[in-house]
């Protein structure tokens, strides 16, 4: 056997946690998804991010900030001149944020506008009737048809005139009509847009609705296949922004955090507007058309991975709280280590297949009371209760994300039988990942619970050479056969769950991820 390298390091996809295990920075593998913003431990490890001081990039126009020529044309020359003293004019400049096809990029909004981002979306959901994530945008065939006839060449423009002042004569009574309609329908639906939007006072949506209708418009209808400059599309883009501004000035949007200062911002509104509509809204009507029932699909796997992230981050966090060894809060933090939960009325646990029942037991028996204790300790008043796991007699099957072998996990979180079966490629991967926990029956055993908080040392010599004994781990000359495979390098978060005999704490960060 050979000897296990404590000095391995993980990589994982962008904007996930890399798990380091000591120093040594060869031979990297990818860790389990563990990057959604509710499944990094907020204060439980230490982290480092790497400053990004160089602003977001994009193509568009730039701004010249050189000097004006006054002088009518130059020659090549002087024109070079010109633009090399426009360049280093530039450069003692505060650069302008870079401009993009679809608006601003959402990592670009300032902190401090995110919530009335998040209203701004909600709001522009609201008049587009899109009440549920699964709503998508219907064609503006028919809409951009309405609008195209005040335009249209007629013989008689006095009655044609005429017709166009009779129709919005009867828009405030149609607008009303629409925002009752919409209150009504999102208060019927249950989830977070639709609550949200019920929020709105009906009367200023019914303000709102009558800007749509008097500007010529059937309804808040942009068009995703047109160009996104097109004289309808601008229109849609000027009256969301214009009407979300009366919002806010009217103390309608209340509920939803938004920033007085940051809604009299029309350039960022704009942006966002753009973003949102010509790139999330277009992305999930484009999936939904080309493969109905796709983006519900979607959105199901979505919930499903944070639910397991959720869980994943409470187990972390209790263990890392307990000062558990380095293996075992490795093992917590992985998010693949977990069941996954069936999205639903009901949180029904699913098979892990291969897991080790030692793992399973001290989830549940060890690490969810205790979590548990410390949520009921620390509870704020009003604050809902976990949703319960259900465990059926059998469990459901594995989803088709939980038979994905997980990463940096110790070799025995999985049954000896599984390891042994796995193919040498396989089985190389866990080959320094170490071990978390002692035979089972030492493992619930209260005269042996100084195990939990050994150094890995002592732990291997007492308890864990007996564990590994079970599994085929791989010879170095089998691993040296094995070829080398691309491994992705991403700057990422760094945490140390190095297993060290020093088992007196890790260093804790405060910082929020």
């Amino acid at each position: 056997m050979p000897p296990r390298n404590s000095g391995s390091k993980t990589s994982a996809k962008k904007r996930r946690p890399k798990v380091s295990f000591g120093a040594n920075t060869g031979g990297k593998r990818k860790a389990g998804p563990a990057g959604d913003s509710d499944t990094e431990p907020s204060s439980s490890t230490k982290r480092s991010r790497k400053d990004n001081t160089s602003g977001p990039t994009g193509s568009g126009p730039s701004t010249s900030t050189g000097a004006t020529n006054t002088g009518g044309a130059q020659s090549a020359g002087t024109s070079g001149g010109t633009a090399n003293a426009a360049a280093n004019d530039a450069s003692t400049k505060t650069k302008t944020r870079a401009r993009n096809r679809w608006g601003i990029r959402p990592k670009e909004v300032p902190e401090n506008a995110k919530p009335t981002q998040k209203a701004f979306q909600r709001f522009i959901r609201g008049i587009c009737g899109l009440l549920t994530q699964t709503d998508v945008l219907p064609s503006a065939i028919e809409a951009q048809k309405h609008y195209g006839e005040r335009f249209a060449d007629v013989d008689d423009v006095r009655e044609h005139m005429r017709g166009l002042v009779d129709e919005s004569r009867t828009s405030v009574s149609a607008a009303k009509d629409l925002a009752t309609k919409l209150i009504r329908d999102a208060k019927r639906i249950t989830g977070p847009i639709a609550n949200d939007i019920a929020r709105i006072p009906e009367a200023h949506l019914a303000t709102v609705f009558t800007m749509i209708l008097k500007s010529g418009l059937k309804g808040f209808c942009p068009d995703l296949d047109g160009p996104v400059q097109s004289t309808y599309n601008q229109l849609h883009r000027h009256l969301a922004v214009s009407a979300f501004q009366f919002l806010s000035s009217s103390f309608a949007l209340a509920a939803l955090e938004v920033n007085a200062r940051v809604a009299e911002d029309t350039e960022l509104l704009g942006d966002m507007y753009d973003n949102y509509t010509y790139g999330t809204l277009a992305q999930k009507t484009r999936m939904e058309r080309r493969r109905p029932g796709s983006l519900s699909d979607s959105i199901k796997h979505n919930n499903e991975f944070k639910a397991r992230g959720r869980l994943a981050k409470v187990r972390f966090d209790t263990a890392a709280r307990l000062g558990l060894r380095k293996p075992v809060q490795r093992m917590a933090f992985v998010q693949e280590a977990h069941s996954d939960d069936e999205h639903g009325a009901q949180r029904s646990v699913r098979e892990k297949p291969g897991r080790n029942p030692v793992v399973g037991m001290f989830f549940q028996e060890e690490l969810d009371p205790a979590a548990e204790q410390y949520r009921r300790r620390n509870a704020k008043a009003g604050q809902v209760k976990p949703q319960t796991r259900v465990r059926s007699d059998p469990l459901l099957p594995a989803s088709d994300f939980g038979v994905i072998l997980p990463d940096n996990v110790p070799i025995d979180y999985f049954t000896p039988e599984f390891v042994n079966a796995l193919t040498l490629k396989e089985r190389a991967r866990y080959v320094n990942t170490g071990v978390a926990f002692p035979l089972e029956d030492f493992a619930f055993d209260e005269a042996h619970e100084e195990w939990k908080t050994m150094g890995k040392k002592e732990f291997m010599e007492m308890y864990g050479d007996d564990v590994l004994a079970q599994y085929d781990v791989p010879t170095q000359e089998e691993i040296d056969e094995i070829p080398e495979s691309d491994v992705e390098d991403d700057e990422d978060i760094e945490i140390n769950l190095e297993d060290t005999d020093d088992e007196s704490g890790m260093d804790v960060d405060d910082e929020e991820v």
